[in-house]
């Protein structure tokens, strides 16, 4: 039997420990929250014959690791409370008032679906849009609900194989991405071991045996390359002041992922298994300590990074290198460099400021929430919001690549790949999203659906009177603007939003103003009574009057912008016509050739497959309307379809040329919908 006793002042050490001035009213506070959960889950036991009660207190050691505030330890201790015990939500409410209720609903909600259809994927949209509407509120609830899914992962044993696989499986594909993408590494590296040692367990098995013959080789290598490098370093010390230096690792999961994209057959062909960390004390010493180490060792070329400049989307700040000849060994070594908030920050994530900063009304600081400016905030939803549509728009987000803007005054913005100047304005503001009227970019118009790069500075225009509207819907990438566009849209109208899929017949007057203009390759000069492959959509109507400019001719390939005529018509231009600077920008509509395509692609089932799928199309700047894993016969082989849109034949092959190409890809083919 568990000495509970013993493991409550285990966790109340490790709090006092980094929680300032924990004061004598916040323990009694977590003592009665400790108890109080022990008596309910009293008589209760898990698969492994334990008391149930161990779960939570594991799960709360967990969570210390990344230095939590007391209110979310205190969750994780009531988290299984009121959905396996006889204990109300009103009742710990009373007990511990109205935030620790929320946060325990919040991980209740994410746990507990009711299903409300027969569809096989049904449950698992509906867990993960539970999942994303409760951190939404209160992104607090993800960390008891990682700490939570790590401790199962770790008694996955003592669970049937079947349920084991999925728990496993789901973990790598959601729980993983979201933890990397909040900077909380230490967990991310835990799901993706766990996960992969469930799911692979001889290959981690033998993953783990080489890595560890690999250890014991190099081992006296990283010892006599730390001796070095901390020789240099004192030799340099009126120049740079060294906190430490220390060796680190690559994850079991980090080296199956290498092995796999390099091609490699064994442990030992990676070279960068060990390597060392150099924390200093300021931004300015990580660039000296940089120039040290370049004078003394030669860098790889090519294998510099410069995150503190330009850190990740996860806020993930150092410098990494690669050098020759430390240890007197002829392997390279790649150095890692940054400073003790750094090293923090890449530890513990957001919750290493927890303790000791926060705003009023806010959990965080100002520079956590500038860096998950990707998610989703306060999301709301409608009756007629599918769950499945509501996935595919998170897991669009979640497994984007970044590109980085910056503001006229040279501020950086972190997007996702394929962000338009209206995602970009929302990032800056609320208020600046709502009112964009349009947006230079690197000094020359573009339309608000234009794609952007990294690097480009973005100015955007806003004016008085503009207001977002629905076709907004169907160019934007990061989430939080798509939420933000439709909780204006629901406040002023009160009416449901149109979904990218459904075609909204418009009036020219509902047309909004350069709003989306994005070439398709259109059939020209063909009169036909048949639904042409590619339609021109002015405003998202399609079949308006309109005329091709005689001064530009707009081809294929091309953007693309509606001049309303005096008339009732159009005149179409290219976005780049040096006519439309002579024109009334107020008169200006999006106008585009749209095509549908539906994809279909079968291969051997693997974990990551979806990942890798999603991860080309948006790296292709492709659109994905819906898509949804086919029925099958067999385990080995799984086949999914996409409806998305593309704006070229040239585009279509170029996206299944990089489908192809990922691993265990059978077949694809691709039909006109």
């Amino acid at each position: 039997m568990p000495d509970f006793q013993a493991e409550f002042q285990h966790i109340l050490t490790r709090v006092k420990e980094y929680h300032p001035k924990f004061s004598q009213r916040k323990e009694t506070l977590l003592r009665k929250a400790f108890f109080f959960a022990k008596e309910a889950h009293e008589g209760q036991e898990r698969f492994s014959g334990d008391p149930y009660f161990t779960h939570p207190v594991e799960a709360t050691k967990i969570l210390l690791s990344i230095k939590p505030d007391l209110d979310t330890i205190i969750a994780s201790l009531l988290h299984d409370v009121i959905e396996d015990t006889p204990v109300t939500a009103e009742q710990i409410e009373k007990k511990f008032g109205s935030e620790i209720r929320f946060l325990c609903e919040g991980v209740e909600k994410v746990s507990k679906v009711q299903l409300q259809s027969q569809h096989p994927d049904q449950k698992k949209f509906e867990n993960f849009q539970k999942l994303f509407i409760a951190i939404s509120k209160d992104i607090r609830v993800v960390f008891v609900k990682l700490a939570d899914r790590i401790h199962n992962l770790q008694t996955l044993e003592h669970v049937r194989p079947e349920k084991r696989a999925r728990i496993a499986y789901e973990s790598m594909e959601v729980y993983g991405p979201v933890a990397e993408k909040l900077g909380l590494f230490l967990f991310k590296n835990e799901i993706e071991n766990l996960s992969f040692r469930a799911l692979e367990p001889e290959k981690f098995a033998q993953l783990s045996q080489e890595v560890e013959a690999c250890k014991q080789e190099r081992k006296k290598f990283i010892e006599q390359a730390q001796k070095e490098v901390e020789t240099i370093f004192r030799k340099e010390k009126f120049l740079i002041e060294v906190s430490r230096i220390s060796g680190r690792e690559k994850t079991i999961y980090s080296i199956y992922e290498k092995m796999r994209r390099k091609n490699y057959s064994r442990v030992a062909e990676v070279f960068d298994l060990f390597g060392l960390r150099i924390i200093v004390r300021t931004p300015e010493d990580c660039y000296r300590a940089l120039g040290i180490m370049h004078s003394h060792w030669p860098p790889i070329p090519g294998r510099f990074k410069d995150y503190i400049s330009v850190p990740k989307p996860n806020g993930y700040q150092s410098l990494h290198t690669t050098v020759l000849g430390l240890g007197r060994s002829k392997l390279p070594t790649e150095i890692q460099i940054r400073t003790e908030k750094m090293h923090l920050d890449a530890e513990y994530g957001p919750a290493a400021h927890w303790a000791y900063k926060k705003l009023k009304h806010s959990r965080f600081d100002e520079d956590y929430l500038r860096r998950t400016q990707w998610f989703p905030h306060n999301i709301e939803l409608s009756e007629s919001d599918e769950p499945a549509d509501f996935f595919r728009e998170l897991s669009q987000t979640i497994f984007a690549e970044q590109i980085y803007v910056f503001t006229p005054k040279g501020d950086i913005h972190i997007l996702p790949k394929g962000a338009t100047p209206v995602d970009f304005a929302y990032s800056v503001h609320t208020d600046i999203g709502e009112s964009c009227a349009g947006a230079t970019v690197d000094g020359i118009i573009k339309p608000l659906d234009y794609q952007l790069k990294n690097g480009e500075i973005v100015h955007i225009i806003t004016r008085p009177g503009r207001k977002p509207n629905a076709e907004w819907l169907k160019s934007v990438k990061s989430s939080s603007a798509r939420e933000k566009i439709k909780h204006f849209l629901r406040r002023r109208e009160k009416m449901d939003f149109p979904e990218v899929r459904q075609k909204k017949k418009a009036t020219s007057a509902e047309v909004p103003r350069l709003s989306r203009a994005r070439a398709k390759t259109p059939r020209l000069g063909k009169s036909t009574k048949k639904k042409p492959e590619y339609q021109l959509i002015i405003g998202g109507a399609p079949g308006l009057r309109h005329r091709l400019s005689s001064c530009c001719k707009s081809s294929m390939g091309k953007n693309l912008i509606a001049y309303k005529s005096r008339g009732l018509g159009f005149t179409i231009h290219d976005a780049d016509c040096a006519t439309l600077h002579r024109l009334d920008s107020e008169r200006f509509y999006e106008a585009h050739f749209e095509r549908e395509i539906t994809l279909m692609i079968r291969a051997f089932r693997r974990v990551g497959l979806l990942r890798d799928y999603t991860t080309v199309i948006a790296n292709n700047g492709v659109d994905i309307y819906d898509m949804k894993l086919m029925p099958s016969t067999t385990t080995k082989e799984c086949e999914w379809q996409f409806l998305i849109s593309v704006r070229s034949d040239a585009e279509l092959s170029h996206l299944k040329r990089d489908l192809e190409r990922i691993e265990g890809v059978q077949n694809i083919t691709a039909n006109s919908s």
